[in-house]
């Protein structure tokens, strides 16, 4: 993974993840919209991955309901909060443009949060962790190379909204092919990116369901997807509190 940004989350920070909105469908913006708007005494905003169901480039961000969305995080930067959000496996070739546009910071890999009693916590999107899925892997170091990442953004808009689709088509079909622990994150995993990152606490989205449980001598914790009943981490006073 190499070395990853290092970042201080204070009292009151919120993190959440795996929201897939889709910018096509106003009431799928509405939820967000609303948790947005009432954000208070938050000085940091954290979104781990797949804030978009897809993400194409920077010419969709005058698309659909992406104005709306994209104009609520940026006024978080007026209200004192600050943006930071993770690639996921949907929303990866958000750039600076994107970052530029919020007034947030797009972090690729995660970054190691540092929090207030000085505890060292990984924030990763977890699809890293999904070891065992090297079919995944392969591909995803592929869609992420270089050349991959300087053609994406200038393909036609129409053209790369026609790829994003079959690549998902395609998929679905392969995770549904697939056996439940070849697509699962891996605490063998978990604990090597413990230990690579010296944190006592690694914290993700991807799976879609919330864990809060020991591997080794670190503390794992997987938020639910956005609107499920322990989607957000508020960082507290007495420690990390899911709900």
């Amino acid at each position: 993974m190499g070395a990853l940004p290092q970042i201080e989350l204070h009292e009151g920070a919120r993190v959440i993840a795996d929201l897939h909105l889709d910018l096509g469908d106003a009431q799928s913006v509405e939820p967000f919209l609303a948790f947005l708007a009432g954000l208070r005494d938050c000085p940091e905003l954290v979104v781990l991955g797949d804030l978009f169901d897809v993400w194409v480039g920077p010419a969709q961000m005058s698309e659909g309901q992406a104005p709306r969305v994209l104009g609520a995080l940026a006024h978080l930067e007026k209200q004192g909060t600050k943006l930071f959000i993770v690639h996921g496996n949907r929303d990866f070739l958000l750039e600076q443009r994107f970052a530029e546009r919020v007034w947030g910071s797009v972090q690729p890999e995660g970054f190691v949060a540092k929090l207030p009693d000085g505890t060292r916590m990984l924030c990763v999107h977890g699809d890293t962790l999904c070891t065992k899925d090297t079919g995944y892997q392969r591909l995803r170091r592929v869609l992420r190379s270089p050349p991959m990442l300087w053609i994406a953004p200038r393909l036609p808009y129409w053209f790369a909204r026609a790829l994003a689709r079959r690549l998902r088509r395609a998929s679905v079909r392969a995770i549904a092919a697939k056996l439940p622990d070849e697509k699962s994150i891996q605490r063998d995993a978990v604990e090597a990116a413990a230990r690579e990152h010296h944190a006592s606490i690694v914290l993700c989205g991807h799976a879609h369901e919330f864990r809060d449980e020991r591997v080794g001598d670190t503390r794992w914790l997987v938020l639910d997807a956005f609107g499920g009943s322990r989607g957000e981490l508020l960082v507290a006073s007495g420690g990390l509190a899911c709900g």
